[in-house]
């Protein structure tokens, strides 16, 4: 395995997440399936998600809690990433000796043949030596695009979940709060309501949106806001979650 291939595993691993972020009642299930993780007894688990919706970031929670609470070995590897680099597939051997390995972006394998055979056979070792694999992709295992059958049905055998979708407005206000504490921002309540209410339904937009109106919150901070700020920073609620929204209609008529 190359220096830069050994440096890109864990790249994406954020140590600020927790599985705090994720407290809302819809998460319930993904929680309980974290913990049968952590106790052993769930050995697959596939997790699904569309982009933007806090895949990278429940897979580094999971990395940061798994850990805490066991003194196993835990490896994360972004298919995204690793595929580009390293097209043979190397950085699979010997991760068996990892008692969790976590597969983010898993859609990607679609693009490499020699990425699925090594990932079929690294699923296989793992299984013979009784260790864990969690999986993150956009699209359940029976959707995705891999020409190897045998690594298709390994897949479609893990016990699947899905990310809530935050259509519940109590979902969307957890995940709000969220964002703002990491970014140690205060929005005056009549902003929040406003995101809350008309703003984007995933966290990548999110912040997307909250980096937009950055400009607005020394104003923003202020005892009296003047309407015209709120008024501002208003519009730029709905015009840049307007524009997001053309953008992923637009990438999902491609």
């Amino acid at each position: 395995m190359t220096q830069a291939i050994q440096d890109s595993l864990n790249l994406d691993i954020r140590p600020e997440a927790s599985l705090e972020d994720f407290q809302s009642s819809s998460y319930r299930l993904i929680l309980d399936a974290v913990d049968k993780l952590v106790q052993g007894s769930l050995r697959e688990l596939f997790i699904v998600g569309d982009s933007g919706f806090g895949k990278t970031h429940l897979a580094s929670a999971i990395y940061e809690h798994y850990t805490s609470m066991t003194s196993k070995m835990v490896i994360s590897l972004n298919l995204t990433e690793l595929i580009e680099q390293d097209p043979h597939a190397t950085a699979l051997v010997g991760l068996e000796m990892f008692d969790l390995i976590i597969v983010d972006d898993l859609q990607m394998v679609r693009h490499s043949y020699e990425w699925q055979e090594g990932l079929f056979h690294l699923i296989n070792r793992l299984r013979e030596h009784q260790k864990q694999i969690l999986y993150l992709a956009d699209d359940p295992a029976r959707e995705l695009q891999i020409g190897l059958l045998d690594l298709h049905t390994r897949l479609s055998l893990a016990p699947m979940l899905t990310l809530p979708d935050n259509d519940d407005i109590n979902d969307r206000r957890i995940l709000i709060e969220v964002i703002l504490k990491k970014k140690n921002w205060k929005l005056p309540e009549e902003i929040f309501d406003y995101l809350l209410e008309e703003g984007p339904r995933n966290a990548g937009d999110i912040n997307t949106v909250l980096d937009h109106i950055r400009p607005l919150l020394t104003r923003l901070s202020r005892v009296q806001i003047p309407k015209k700020t709120i008024a501002e920073a208003k519009q730029i609620i709905l015009h840049e979650t307007f524009m997001l929204e053309i953008g992923d209609n637009a990438d999902s008529n491609f």
